[in-house]
């Protein structure tokens, strides 16, 4: 039995020096600091400014008028000179403030993609902190292994002692002689207990060093959850800003055609009289074709005199487009809905917000009338009526 101890002592004290060996491995890492955490917080201070700088700008341009008032005095000739620098004026500031707000643009395009870099250095900072964890996770499969050979080794050892036990009675005038090597194995076993302290005080700061880790590894975790959702928050403040910017270039656009067509008017004030044959009415001249043609032939020969079907945009201005025409006559005028059923058009492309329409029409009879033709009506001041564009009738022009 004394012999069945020393071989169980033996056994012990192997198995957990190997396996103290297996694990006596350099696991300590440092920890990552958020330094960038600082600077995202200053960036998305920034966007905000930023959005509600443009909030401003938004609801300063809408709360101007975009377009006159047709019927308005100021469409009297004294007053568009005037009319013309104010909407200069309002250009220029306009254009001012779109610069300012494309600047903006560009600098919260940078900060986000200041921002995108540093989101990237933090999943490849996760990405190593997941490969360290698969090494220890090889590391202690490893050391399971290595345990499950010791275990079969002590199985060996087990069998083995059993046969000693059997062998016993012939072993037993060895004994002083195992007696010695009992004695010697007793010194070696304190020097490995002495061994195995050591190595149990370095697992237990292997195992301290990496529950650190651990809890490290969490707080990069939460982090970066947190960097993740002021991520989204800045996608949804850009996305609101671009729509922003989107709806600006809008109304720049459409004050950008205001200003064309103050220009054009003027151009027409600064120009020289009507030729002869036409007639003059505010700052256009109006000319009455004597050739019956279809719609879009007459257009043509107005595009080759120079100017294009009539734009009727006034009641005054029809009052006198009827003023030129017979008793009973119908023209054609500058009105189509060829390119969308229903959607009437000047050919200039602007859409009709003035209408003389006929009771009843446009009715697109037999849904084969596209063009806008203006019936003379006295007293009144004529009304308008869709024909098909083939049929042959006198024309107006205008330049």
């Amino acid at each position: 039995m004394e012999l069945m101890e020393i071989d169980d002592e033996e056994i012990y004290i192997n198995k957990n020096l190997t396996m103290e060996g297996l694990i006596n491995k350099d696991l300590q890492r440092k920890k990552k600091p958020c330094r960038c955490l600082t600077l995202c917080l200053g960036l998305l201070c920034a966007v905000l400014l930023a959005g509600n700088i443009g909030q401003f700008i938004y609801y300063e341009m809408i709360s101007r008028p975009t377009s006159a008032d047709p019927t308005h005095a100021s469409y009297i000739q004294g007053d568009r000179l005037q009319s013309h620098d104010a909407s200069t004026e309002e250009r220029k500031q306009l254009e001012a403030r779109l610069s300012n707000l494309t600047k903006e643009r560009d600098q919260l395009q940078r900060s986000y993609n200041s921002l995108t870099t540093q989101r990237d250095e933090f999943k490849a900072s996760l990405n190593n902190l997941k490969s360290e964890r698969d090494q220890l996770q090889a590391s202690y499969n490893d050391m399971h292994r290595n345990l499950e050979g010791l275990q079969t080794n002590h199985n060996n050892l087990t069998a083995s002692k059993d046969q000693l036990q059997t062998n016993y009675s012939s072993l037993q005038r060895k004994k002083d002689e195992l007696q010695t090597l009992f004695t010697t194995l007793r010194e070696n076993r304190d020097q490995l207990q002495s061994n195995f302290s050591s190595l149990k005080n370095n697992k237990d700061q292997l195992q301290r060093s990496y529950n650190t880790l651990s809890i490290n590894r969490n707080h990069l975790q939460i982090s970066y959850n947190s960097l993740w959702k002021d991520k989204e928050v800045l996608q949804t403040s850009y996305n609101t800003l671009q729509r922003k910017i989107e709806q600006l270039q809008a109304n720049y656009s459409s004050l950008a055609t205001v200003r064309d067509q103050y220009k054009k008017k003027i151009d027409k004030i600064r120009g020289m009289p009507c030729q002869t044959g036409w007639r003059k009415f505010d700052i256009s001249c109006y000319f009455v074709s004597t050739a019956k043609k279809n719609w879009t032939l007459s257009r043509q020969d107005c595009i080759a005199r120079g100017a294009d079907l009539v734009i009727i945009d006034s009641k005054d201005e029809q009052a006198f487009v009827n003023g030129l025409l017979k008793s009973g006559q119908n023209a054609w005028i500058g009105l189509t809905d060829s390119l969308k059923e229903g959607t009437w058009m000047w050919v200039d492309g602007t859409p009709v917000t003035t209408m003389f329409w006929q009771p009843g029409q446009p009715n697109s009879y037999n849904g084969n009338q596209d063009c806008g033709e203006t019936v003379q009506k006295s007293p009144g001041v004529g009304d308008w009526n869709d024909d098909g564009c083939f049929s042959d009738q006198p024309a107006i022009c205008e330049k």
